[in-house]
């Protein structure tokens, strides 16, 4: 007998909880309210809230609303600080310094100098050389056509 399970659907959407406002964007919202009242309770002219309200009721519902390229304008904006604000070139460094092999003998470190210096490479054979460039023309993917086929093929 097979069990069955509910497989979860729209993991990615947010669960509206305030209408038709998710609990972020409802957040979003009460906070510019709490600061536009604050700056209807200051001392400045009326004039000037309402210019300086503008603006952050704006933002807020870019904050809320808007999406580029399928995010949120809040991940937006992160990546348009990230961006701005880390370094652009990227080096590659080695991290310390590469352990050193030691030879026993003198006879094997004279070995390892020939080899470094292409004394002891074996020449490549014709057969060789022909498979090697076949496998770059194939792009690795070669298949033995002296071998033969497993039965039932």
């Amino acid at each position: 007998m097979a069990l069955q399970y509910q497989v979860p659907q729209f993991v990615d959407v947010e669960d509206k909880i305030f209408g038709p406002l998710t609990a972020k964007q409802f957040l979003m919202f009460v906070m510019t309210f709490l600061i536009i009242g604050a700056l209807w309770y200051s001392p400045l002219p009326k004039q000037a809230t309402i210019i300086l309200a503008v603006p952050i009721i704006i933002f807020t519902l870019l904050l809320a609303f808007y999406k580029v390229n399928g995010r949120t304008f809040l991940w937006f904006l992160y990546a348009i600080l990230h961006f701005f604000f880390t370094g652009k070139m990227f080096l590659w460094e080695r991290r310390g310094d590469a352990a050193r092999i030691r030879m026993g003998s003198s006879e094997m470190a004279e070995k390892a100098a020939l080899k470094r210096n292409g004394a002891l490479r074996t020449p490549l054979s014709e057969s060789r050389i022909q498979g090697l460039a076949r496998i770059l023309d194939t792009a690795g993917r070669v298949v033995d056509e002296d071998a033969p086929t497993p039965p039932g093929f």
